[in-house]
């Protein structure tokens, strides 16, 4: 199993303890020329079959979810909606990338899809609603689902 990042990519610092702790399984990492993120798949991110676990892979897509639309947007939002096909399996040591798209962004309402793949085999799709709260935080924090 490769443990290598690739180029260009720095670990992400989440600001909500939730992600502070899922991100002790396996540094997410981000990389700003376009906005993706990405974690190397070890054992601890597993299920019972020897692939990730549907539920790491659907957290880690609402919160990329969250923080590019903040960061694209300047709002704060939370999920209100998200919905998640599951198209691969993810295997140990595979290296997980995320993108998302803004679909639409509203005034109170943004529709986004986050897109993972694995050596550009589409692993996971996810459609998702959020709903703006307010403003984001202030520069240097940031917001993660």
């Amino acid at each position: 199993m490769s443990d290598l990042i690739p180029d260009g990519y720095t670990p992400w610092q989440p600001a909500s303890p939730y992600m502070k702790h899922l991100n002790q399984l396996g540094a997410i990492h981000w990389r700003e020329a376009d906005d993706a993120f990405g974690v190397r798949v070890t054992q601890d991110h597993g299920n019972q079959v020897g692939v990730a676990h549907g539920g790491f892979l659907a957290t880690i897509a609402d919160c990329v979810l969250g923080q590019v639309i903040v960061r694209h947007s300047g709002k704060s939002v939370v999920t209100v909606q998200l919905g998640v096909e599951y198209l691969n399996g993810v295997k140990e040591g595979d290296w997980l990338e995320a993108r998302v798209h803004i679909d639409k962004p509203g005034k109170r309402l943004i529709h986004a899809t986050c897109i993972m793949e694995v050596a550009g085999r589409g692993v996971l799709k996810a459609n998702a609603v959020f709903a703006v709260i307010g403003e984001s935080a202030p520069p240097g924090q940031s917001f993660d689902g």
